[in-house]
């Protein structure tokens, strides 16, 4: 990544500022509820180490195995792990890592999205965006030791250099995207979209020397690229038949031990309503309401992408369809983060009514902070 000249230096100061203080800010909100609520000295590590943020420290501290409890956790990809351990070589301290990698992945991520946001909106929209994602309900994920900063980084980036024509470095971040996470897949018919259309543009513009010159690069480099992505999904199926004598073996484990296995949106959908009447009234808030309004409201960007760009459609598209085909629907507010378009959409809907932003800033900021209060004290948000 290049930071070119003054003016681009100067909105990604802006970027930075953005991000740090949201951060700096949030950090401050944990600690604090922690000492009122509980009365007792906090510990900022183990305030964000929670929930499923534990198994990726244990995975870089012990490795994969198919033995004990640890065997549950070849359900999650090994790229965040990877770094976790590497950079526990310098820290001494696995939780401290992890906070360290998925922090630094979402300052990286919010400047990638700046940049991409860039190329349709002008900068003070592209700022937006970024601004919608640091304060989106449920962001604190891009604090906590989870791999979601990083799967946003290597998603954002390789769409971001598909579309400026850099389908090498687009291979690699897709290859690397879906080491982090399966649904990096997505990626994948997301850049046939922007393939496709760049082929588009090419052949509008086929009498010109730098066109043809053009077609000829992309006509093996992009579609290298696309292949790539799915590099990092093979790598991870081998380490599944490491571990496990079966590459499939993450799929038997989801459906044994999380009892989670495909079935259509649908299942999901009714599921969390006919839950709303005998869940208890914490459940029935986050279990069920909050997963079938963030649900919704992909559905609704997804359709508004279709006016945007088709590529973002696609990708949200097939996201929203790998996490909501199954037996039963959780943490779909989180999964929701992973839709980056989203907030480009958003930023570009504010830009025509400043009213939208007000509705947009204090509605995302209230719901983060409630959401962040939740997380750090070991209650459930997603």
């Amino acid at each position: 990544m290049v930071v070119g000249n003054a003016r681009e230096r100067k909105w990604i100061l802006e970027v930075l500022v953005v991000v740090l203080v949201v951060k700096l800010l949030a950090l401050v909100l944990s600690v604090s509820a922690w000492l009122v609520i509980q009365n007792q000295p906090a510990d900022l590590l183990s305030l964000w180490n929670r929930w499923d943020a534990p198994h990726y420290v244990d995975i870089a501290r012990y490795g994969y195995t198919a033995a004990g409890e640890q065997r549950f956790f070849i359900v999650f990809p090994p790229l965040f792990p990877l770094l976790i351990r590497l950079l526990a070589l310098a820290t001494s301290s696995y939780e401290l890592a992890a906070l360290l990698v998925s922090n630094f992945a979402s300052v990286l991520a919010s400047i990638y999205l700046f940049k991409l946001a860039r190329l349709d909106l002008p900068e003070s929209a592209a700022l937006r965006s970024v601004f919608y994602f640091c304060i989106f309900p449920t962001a604190y994920f891009l604090i906590a030791g989870y791999s979601e900063s990083l799967f946003l980084l290597l998603t954002i980036s390789c769409i971001y250099y598909a579309r400026t024509r850099r389908w090498a470095l687009a291979g690699l971040a897709g290859m690397l995207s879906t080491a982090t996470r399966l649904t990096g897949l997505a990626l994948v018919p997301a850049l046939l979209c922007e393939l496709l259309q760049q082929h588009a543009q090419n052949h509008r513009g086929q009498g010109s020397y730098n066109a043809k010159a053009e077609r000829r690069k992309q006509k093996w480099r992009a579609p290298m690229a696309i292949l790539m992505t799915f590099l990092g999904f093979l790598a991870y199926l081998m380490l599944n038949f490491a571990v496990f004598g079966d590459a499939f073996a993450f799929m038997s484990i989801e459906r044994e031990h999380w009892f989670k296995h495909f079935a259509p949106p649908w299942v999901g959908l009714f599921g969390a309503m006919h839950g709303i009447f005998w869940r208890e009234p914490a459940e029935v808030v986050l279990i069920c309401f909050a997963e079938i309004f963030f649900a919704f409201f992909a559905v609704a960007c997804i359709v508004y992408a279709m006016k945007f760009r088709i590529s973002y459609c696609i990708y949200m598209l097939f996201s929203f369809i790998a996490f909501t085909s199954t037996t039963f629907w959780l943490s779909i507010p989180r999964y929701t983060l992973s839709l980056f378009p989203v907030f480009i959409l958003l930023a570009s809907l504010s830009k025509r009514k400043d009213v939208l932003h007000y509705v947009f800033s204090i509605a995302f900021a209230s719901f983060f902070a409630f959401f962040t209060i939740l997380f750090t004290q070991g209650r459930w948000a997603f």
